[in-house]
Formats: C-alpha cells, sequence, structure tokens
C-alpha cells in the first residue's frame, strides 16, 4: 500500500504532541517493556526528536507528511553496545493529524558521552550524522532532525547543521 502524504504544515502545537507522546513512550520503555535496560540505557539519553520528512515539513522544506518519526538518541554503553533495533509503529493523533501513522525508534550513538549540557549533545549528535557510522545515520542524514527533548532543544533544528 502506497504511503499517503498530508500536505499540511506542521507547528508547535504538533512538536508539543509529539513531546507528550514521545515523553510517555520513553518512560513505558523501559517501565513497562524492558526493565532489563533500565541499567544500562536511561541515564544514557541525549535527546528525541522529530525526524525524517515530518521533520523537513515542520523547517518549511517538505513535501507532505506520510508518518512521524521519533527517535530517541542515546550515548552507546560500552558494556552493552546495542540497545532495541526494532521500531514501535503506532497510530495517534498528533495536533492538527488525526490518526496518523508513528515510528518510534532507538538510536545508539558510538562514541557519544552522556551529557545535560546543550551544545555537547547537539555537536555529538551533528558528529553522528556527519560521519554515518551506521546505515541508521546515513538515512537520517538525507533529511532533517528537529529536537523535541531536552527543553533546550524544542523547536532546534539539530541537523541539517546551520
Amino acid at each position: 500500500m502506497a504511503k499517503v502524504y498530508r500536505n499540511q504544515p506542521v507547528t508547535r502545537l504538533e512538536l508539543e504532541s509529539l513531546l507528550a507522546l514521545a515523553t510517555a513512550e520513553e518512560a513505558d520503555f523501559f517501565t513497562r517493556r524492558n526493565p532489563h535496560l533500565i541499567e544500562p540505557y536511561r541515564d544514557r539519553l541525549l535527546c528525541f526528536a522529530l525526524c525524517q520528512g515530518a521533520a523537513l515539513q515542520f523547517l518549511g522544506r517538505g513535501y507532505g507528511v506520510g508518518d512521524f518519526d521519533i527517535h530517541f538518541f542515546y550515548a552507546q554503553n560500552p558494556a552493552k553496545p546495542r540497545l532495541c533495533r526494532k521500531p514501535k509503529h503506532a497510530v495517534s493523533d498528533v495536533g492538527g493529524f488525526n490518526s496518523i501513522p508513528m515510528d518510534y525508534l532507538r538510536t545508539v550513538v558510538p562514541g557519544a558521552t552522556p551529557t545535560t549540557q546543550l551544545e555537547s549533545i547537539v555537536v555529538q549528535l551533528q558528529s553522528f550524522l556527519r560521519r554515518r557510522p551506521t546505515s541508521n545515520a546515513f538515512h537520517l542524514s538525507q533529511k532533517a532532525v528537529v529536537g523535541l527533548f531536552p527543553p533546550g532543544l524544542f523547536g532546534r533544528e539539530l541537523w541539517p547543521p546551520l
């Protein structure tokens, strides 16, 4: 089945809705579905962000929205290099978009250091996307990344770098 693209703007309203949905998904991922991953990864979250076509749409450079892709970026834990490669698919109401597909993906950033310093997070994420060490990084680098969390990154264009 061909993906249907909705040609409507992605605004702060959608970002706020995505932030709430992603925050709930992050908590559910660890506490209900994967409590064994709390110790190796819960404190390694760098940020989460809207990625791909919907991020381009937010930036005014898109071609419509087929779905919302939310990536959770973690500093890789050398003791457990992989986290979870399987995306979680859902259908949600997101701001002015009713019943739209969503994908939640977890992306491990090799060589990154856990930090709460916003500029360090941005530098590490941009370095990862510039180096493209994984197929995931390559695909993400082809479009856009817009921050959702932490709060200082909300709505900020993280990729491509300005």
